[in-house]
């Protein structure tokens, strides 16, 4: 008998010949132990080996532990058929009853259907349901016992539970009643069991996967709005509670597969939505109801709030939580049919271009990007081809915006808002009322976008040693321009500037290290970093343009930079510069790993010693050239050019024949500034100060070189104005 109706990982039995099985093997038993023992005995008398006694008795044993596991499967296969609690497959040959192979399989999958009524009642305010769903916790569930839960429920009225849950709790939370934070609490510990029941009978490859078909019935059922015949954005749509579940399920991953299928249908069913609801975002159940934190899952006191939700943002949530490759199919998700009626998404090409560009006006009404930020970090933030594929396709898209958002005026470069009267001549009345701050709709991203350029930091190197002899791009799709409009976007944002700084600090340091190491030239490592640093500042220079407030802000953070020493964070075994290639994906990861370092240095010294004032740095570049110092010495250090017996008796160096010098972080502060002024009268390190000018300032001249406006004319450069 084939048996290609079985799922992976299953058995089909007949009751009448299992229970038949199971009681021959319980007779088995105890015979063969009888013949056991009465051969071991005739043989012992007859003084000849009783190895085939002994080996009888071991089958014996073994019988009577099968015929004990036989027992419980019938008991259990007999139980699931009374409460007709398994699916039960009619053949030529008689009919079967399909259970999961192993027996605790068996046991879970069995008290997940059967707790499928216990969540139905609950629903439905069944006091005693209710309780019974308190004795479970989400970390004791097993992936058999939400297989047995969800095929019990069905696609359908597992999202119709989250709807009926939330009813009584929105009453409550509106009307304030006593109890509420308990009833809260409850709601959420019910809807964790059934988020996380759905992540885990969503995974391909494991024994308790429901399988694709059961994936696509979800979709459908995610399109569904409730009460019948109502349409968004009345009554309530499935995806509404698949969102609310999501969130419930916490950190659980749910696999690339649901991801993929389930969400990409989400943000094609979004993409529709934009025909009737225009840039107002679909809610989820909490927004909907207005439940304010009531479902979040940090919560202890209940605060009602109307706030604006999105019920993608969840999704979001759960593929960053999911992994790079979840988040990757997500992102690169491109529909390709056939379709039924009304289920084709409204956008052509990859969900990233629709989620980043499309829907850009919908992220500024609620999180600003930030669900969607998360998402995109964790694709995009690896070493390998598919996260740097992304990391560039994201930025020649945000890159597109930022050139319609900046517009240079009068030789500045202007952020406009805008206004009614002023789009009347371009036809975008509607579209300015709407969006009067659009350049900030998506500012939630740009600390994401930070450190993902951070990540690929060598490719910016790259994009701007390319943009020195054309204008054409490389492999990144990016050109020299392009990399300076995304930067002036970015560098909006404080920390996403300061991730920057760090990283391109971290990468100046590493390419100092590797050219004394190598005893190469210094001015061309001043050259290639000092020109990216230039374009750095430039670019945030022209961000925050005329603020006052915002320029001190960033003449500060070089001096925290300089005042804690970063420049000379000694560099670990791990990353030292001899064994790591001048670029590529060793060196990104180093550079990472020293950015990281950094900060948590910055961030000590700040805790211990408060805001350094040890230096009088006025501009930027001068603050830079003091970094440049603290890093070749630093280096210097590092690989013994300092040692020698001009260090004798020094109390930076170490006693005995051959003195060395000692690693700066072992140095107290005194002995530290007896080794910085020892150094200074023999390394004349005030020589590069000239290098160091020049290269940041062609950064900055190249970078403001870029921004042009309609005449043709460019912006000055922020050192000149």
């Amino acid at each position: 008998m084939g048996d290609t109706w079985l799922d992976p990982n299953t058995c089909g039995v007949k009751l009448a010949e299992f229970e038949h099985m199971t009681q021959q093997m319980t007779q088995a038993a105890p015979r063969l132990a009888e013949l056991a023992d009465a051969l071991w005995q005739a043989l012992h008398a007859a003084q000849v080996s009783t190895a085939p006694a002994m080996e009888i008795k071991r089958i014996a044993a073994w019988a009577d532990r099968a015929a004990s596991d036989l027992r419980r499967r019938n008991q259990l296969a007999h139980d699931l058929d009374r409460q007709k609690l398994a699916f039960v497959v009619c053949r030529q040959d008689g009919d079967y009853l399909k259970l999961p192979d192993r027996y605790t399989d068996q046991v879970g999958y069995a008290a997940g259907r059967r707790s499928a009524d216990l969540f139905r009642r609950a629903a439905s305010g069944d006091a005693e349901a209710r309780a019974a769903l308190r004795r479970l916790r989400p970390e004791d569930l097993t992936p058999m016992f939400a297989k047995g839960l969800l095929e019990a429920l069905g696609p359908e009225a597992l999202l119709k539970l989250p709807m009926d849950l939330t009813l009584p709790l929105a009453a409550d939370v509106r009307r304030h009643r006593e109890g509420v934070d308990a009833h809260a609490a409850e709601a959420r510990a019910t809807l964790a069991l059934l988020g996380r029941s759905l992540a885990l009978a969503t995974r391909p490859d494991t024994r308790a996967y429901l399988g694709d078909d059961y994936l696509r019935q979800l979709a459908a059922a995610g399109r569904k709005n409730f009460p019948p015949l109502s349409t968004p954005p009345n009554g309530t749509s499935g995806y509404q509670s698949l969102s609310t579940l999501l969130t419930a399920a916490g950190d659980t991953h749910f696999s690339t597969r649901f991801i993929d299928v389930v969400g990409s249908d989400m943000i094609a069913y979004d993409s529709r939505l934009r025909r009737t609801l225009g840039q107002e975002p679909l809610p989820t159940l909490t927004g909907k109801a207005g439940l304010g934190n009531a479902l979040d899952p940090a919560t202890t006191k209940v605060v009602p709030s109307d706030r604006r939700t999105d019920f993608l943002a969840p999704l979001l949530t759960a593929a960053a939580l999911s992994g790079k490759e979840a988040s990757q199919a997500l992102l690169t998700h491109v529909s390709m049919g056939p379709y039924q009626e009304g289920t084709e998404p409204d956008f052509k090409g990859t969900t990233l271009q629709y989620l980043l560009h499309d829907r850009r006006p919908t992220w500024g009404l609620t999180d600003h990007g930030t669900a969607l930020a998360r998402t995109i970090q964790t694709a995009a933030t690896g070493q390998d081809e598919e996260s740097t594929r992304l990391a560039f396709d994201v930025a020649k898209i945000l890159t597109a915006d930022a050139r319609a958002n900046f517009v240079v005026k009068d030789r500045i470069l202007q952020i406009p808002e805008r206004g009614p009267f002023d789009a009347l001549a371009h036809g975008e009345l509607g579209d300015a009322i709407a969006r009067p701050k659009h350049y900030d709709e998506l500012s939630g991203l740009r600390p994401a976008m930070a450190t993902i350029l951070v990540a690929h930091l060598e490719k910016l190197h790259d994009i701007v040693r390319l943009s020195d002899h054309t204008k054409n791009s490389g492999s990144t799709g990016l050109t020299g321009q392009d990399l300076d409009y995304l930067l002036v976007d970015v560098t909006r944002d404080a920390g996403a500037y300061e991730r920057l700084l760090a990283g391109q600090i971290a990468h100046t340091k590493l390419a100092i290290d590797r050219t004394v190491a190598e005893n190469g030239e210094l001015s061309d490592a001043i050259t290639d970093e000092g020109r990216m640093l230039g374009h750095l500042l430039e670019a945030r220079n022209q961000s925050v343009g005329a603020e006052e407030g915002r320029l001190a802000e960033d003449l500060n953070r070089m001096r925290k930079y300089v005042g804690f020493s970063v420049g000379l964070v000694p560099i670990a075994p791990t990353m030292i510069a001899e064994r790591i290639p001048g670029g590529g994906k060793a060196a990104e990861a180093a550079m990472l790993q020293l950015t990281g370092k950094m900060t948590d240095v910055a961030a000590k010294r700040l805790a211990d010693k408060g805001d350094q004032k040890i230096l009088a740095s006025t501009t930027e570049t001068e603050a830079v050239e003091q970094l440049f110092n603290q890093m070749i010495l630093s280096s210097m250090v590092a690989h013994g050019r300092l040692d020698g017996p001009a260090l004798a008796g020094q109390p930076f160096a170490t006693k005995g024949p051959h003195p060395r010098v000692r690693p700066i972080e072992s140095m107290s502060d005194a002995e530290l500034e007896r080794f910085l002024y020892w150094v200074e009268g023999r390394l004349h390190l005030g020589s590069i100060a000239g290098d160091v000018q020049t290269t940041i300032r062609n950064g900055r001249e190249k970078t403001a070189g870029h921004y042009k406006g309609s005449d043709g004319k460019s912006v000055t450069p922020s050192p000149q104005r």
